[in-house]
């Protein structure tokens, strides 16, 4: 199959089931999941309010990850639902780079290797959530199944919650177990779609970035066709505001996802890092261990993930200064070379991506998380 846009295939269904997708509305998504979902963390907090105390500190740790997370997921939502005319012109300024770059040929070759990086990345990060969700399931099912006393008084739900009836007798609590287990499945899903989407939105600016440096390469051959020469640098100019235009609509996008996900990864990884301490240390920790291994390393990738487009994004807009740079300026009108220092210039100020417009996402930043989620969790393990 040709490629033809950066966005994959499966990011895109999911974006239009969304509702979020130019020219496609999805209102019957949005009545049935958000009312089910807050339904949902409202039993939840109800199981967390009701062992907010020490003594059950273990049992606390473990029910925060999958109420947060949900929490999270539903001001993703929300975000996206407020962002969505930013991401319908993110969407259109895409296809409008595929149409420009469709009849050049190196153009289209720096954007096809893009877009099936982008392509891999989007699909590895949906079958991990599946398979991340599938392990949690199965430690939650291995843990019920190998409990000590087999009684109906043991069996545990895919997630933590309490509810205001006798959610543990039959035919109940299966149905509960399926309805609960394709909600952990479809949140996870949701989490792949919107972060594939923001990782193939900074490949595909870093393409159109590379498009701008390869033109630098060859703009000096340009110079004594001063028609032609001065074309072709207006429209490296013109490709060079769209790049920043674009970058800006991201940041607007992904600012305010970005600060929740990094506030509450902390906390999750924290609390998941807690129980595979503890996990360790107990006899009976395998299928413990193995219920939340999983979703510890998928957040991990996941904050990791935001922090390296950050990091990705601000290098490669450096590079346009140094390609603007060693282009052969000094050979060019002194009107043209003023041109050029005006570029290098504007290239200086980094792209960058920040959470909340607070701190720029960068791989120094994924330490600063590690370094913090580390202290909490030598915290929890002194008070456990």
């Amino acid at each position: 199959m040709v490629v033809t846009s950066t966005i994959s295939p499966s990011v895109k269904i999911g974006l239009q089931l969304l509702g979020v997708w130019p020219g496609v509305h999805s209102t019957v998504y949005w009545l049935i999941y958000i009312p089910y979902i807050l339904i949902v963390q409202y039993f939840q907090y109800l199981y967390v309010f009701s062992h907010f105390n020490l003594s059950e500190l273990s049992n606390l740790v473990d029910s925060l990850p999958p109420t947060l997370n949900y929490t999270l997921t539903i001001l993703k939502l929300v975000s996206v639902w407020i962002h969505r005319r930013v991401i319908h012109e993110i969407v259109v300024a895409v296809d409008d780079d595929w149409r420009e770059c469709i009849d050049v040929d190196n153009q289209l070759y720096i954007m096809r290797i893009k877009a099936n990086i982008s392509h891999f990345c989007s699909n590895a990060m949906l079958t991990f959530c599946v398979f991340a969700g599938i392990l949690y399931l199965l430690g939650n099912y291995g843990i019920t199944l190998f409990a000590e006393n087999d009684n109906d008084t043991l069996r545990e739900l895919p997630v933590k919650i309490q509810f205001p009836f006798e959610a543990d007798k039959s035919p109940i609590f299966e149905l509960l177990v399926v309805v609960l287990s394709l909600q952990l499945m479809l949140n996870g899903l949701i989490i792949a779609i919107l972060n594939g989407f923001i990782f193939s939105l900074v490949l595909h600016v870093s393409g159109q970035i590379d498009i701008i440096c390869e033109e630098f390469k060859i703009i000096s051959k340009k110079i004594q066709l001063h028609e032609s020469f001065a074309f072709k640098l207006g429209m490296l100019i013109e490709r060079h505001n769209k790049v920043i235009l674009f970058a800006e609509n991201i940041e607007n996008f992904v600012s305010s996802i970005a600060l929740m996900q990094v506030v509450s990864n902390t906390s999750v990884i924290s609390c998941l890092g807690f129980i595979v301490v503890i996990s360790l240390s107990n006899e009976d920790g395998a299928f413990m261990l193995l219920k939340v291994i999983s979703p510890y390393i998928a957040l991990l990738m996941e904050i990791f993930l935001f922090c390296f487009a950050g990091e990705y994004l601000s290098h490669k807009s450096k590079t346009i200064a140094d390609a603007a740079y060693d282009s052969l300026w000094y050979n060019m009108p002194l009107n043209r070379s003023k041109i050029i220092a005006f570029i290098i210039m504007r290239s200086q100020t980094r792209l960058t991506i920040t959470a909340g417009k607070i701190i720029s996402l960068s791989l120094e930043s994924f330490a600063s998380i590690l370094r913090a989620s580390v202290s909490y969790i030598s915290v929890f393990y002194a008070l456990s």
